[in-house]
């Protein structure tokens, strides 16, 4: 198989050749320039020297947008995202931060850029007209948005990898209001203001499905995935009761969801959040959620087994390889053992595709990535060994009884 048949038959929730893998994509499997590894000691490691200077998204960290292709055929990467165009430049403070097109400042804090709530743009606004009179939303509609994106798509689709596109902020609403209002604030108005609250959110969601309409269906015929995001939980819990998720958020990622199905409805839709969002992922599968990203193993109920247990009947899971604990302070070996563990729980059936929980972050050792790459190659190739979810099986109840986990 392709890298694009390879991973639509696993989307399929069939078994292909082997798991598909993912690396190199901004929102969950990117890596980052900063020490003490990062991008530059990963290219060292595996001997390229002649690698473009890394050019990094500033609205996520220091993460690379411009990974080297050797890299991501090394490792085997079945996914190329597509990302929107912009006419707008960032506009660059005096202080070395920055203000987006949205009116967000953001800066530095060491491979971090952070807007902090304090200097939220819409921290004080109290009055609907407000809202509608903030100067600072953007052109859904430049044109610039989708300029050359079908070639794009075209020609990632012919070179036989599939298309993900990223709409960015357009696939986001409470993130954006959250760095509009000041997260705190987001979480307060749903009980002080709901009008207000509906207001700005409607509002967002708006500007979302505008954006969608510009940039997806001229290239619907070519792309496989949307990716949405939307962090909805802490490690322990989600930020709020599922009855206030259903009140409050549902209706508009509901919004969301149906603006990419009209746009492009033969595309899979990735929703990803961090934490725990169990309680509410049968809300997500109700309003049309295909694909789960990023399987945060450590974030309580989150667990891989489980997810695979109740919910792999409707969903994809995309990612999984833990960067809390065992990519950054695992062995090679250790990394290798959790890799072929994690292939063994999600794999059998199909509907997984191997990534790592987030963006590989600083303190990743790059021989530990080589090592969660080469080991889903080798080991992810189908069919998989025979019991070897038993095997996984066994692995989880042997922790589980362990005084201390690792």
């Amino acid at each position: 198989m392709n890298s694009r048949e390879r991973a639509l038959t696993a989307l399929d929730h069939r078994e292909p050749d082997r798991v598909p893998v993912s690396f190199g994509d901004p929102v969950y499997s990117s890596i980052f320039d900063y020490r003490p590894y990062g991008y530059r000691a990963l290219c060292a490691y595996l001997g390229i020297t002649d690698y473009a200077e890394p050019i990094s998204f500033i609205d996520e960290g220091s993460t690379v947008s411009n990974v080297d292709g050797r890299l991501l055929v090394r490792f085997g990467a079945d996914l190329r995202c597509l990302a929107p165009g912009s006419s707008r430049e960032p506009e660059w403070l005096p202080d070395g931060g920055w203000r987006d097109e949205f009116g967000l400042v953001r800066r530095k804090h060491d491979a971090y850029w952070r807007s902090d709530d304090h200097e939220a743009p819409l921290r004080d606004a109290a009055e609907v007209s407000d809202i509608l009179n903030y100067p600072c939303w953007p052109d859904a509609t430049d044109p610039a948005i989708g300029r050359g994106k079908l070639e794009e798509a075209r020609a990632i689709r012919e070179a036989g990898y599939a298309v993900m596109a990223s709409p960015g902020w357009a696939g986001v609403v409470f993130h954006t209001y959250a760095f509009l209002r000041g997260f705190e604030q987001w979480l307060v108005d749903m009980y002080d203001d709901p009008r207000f609250y509906h207001a700005l959110s409607d509002r967002i969601t708006s500007w979302d499905e505008e954006y969608l309409e510009a940039f997806l269906p001229a290239i619907a015929d070519e792309i496989d995935l949307v990716m949405t995001a939307e962090d909805m939980g802490t490690q322990l819990a989600p930020f709020m009761h599922p009855d206030m998720y259903r009140k409050f958020c549902k209706p508009y990622h509901a919004r969301v969801i149906t603006a990419v199905r009209r746009a492009a409805p033969k595309t899979k839709i990735i929703f990803h959040s961090c934490g725990n969002i169990y309680p509410i992922i049968p809300d997500l599968i109700e309003i049309g959620i295909d694909v789960l990203n990023p399987i945060q193993p450590h974030a309580t109920s989150m667990e891989p087994w489980r997810l695979k247990r109740d919910f792999g009947d409707a969903l994809s899971f995309l990612g999984g390889v833990d960067i809390q604990e065992l990519l950054p302070y695992g062995t090679r070996e250790q990394v290798q053992d959790g890799v072929k563990e994690l292939i063994d729980t999600m794999a059998p059936g199909g509907g997984f595709i191997l990534a790592p929980s987030h963006q590989f972050q600083p303190d990743v050792p790059p021989e530990n990535i080589v090592a969660m790459y080469d080991t889903a190659l080798e080991h992810g190739r189908y069919p998989l060994p025979t019991g070897s979810a038993d095997a996984a099986a066994t692995a989880r109840v042997a922790r589980s009884t362990r005084a201390v986990d690792p």
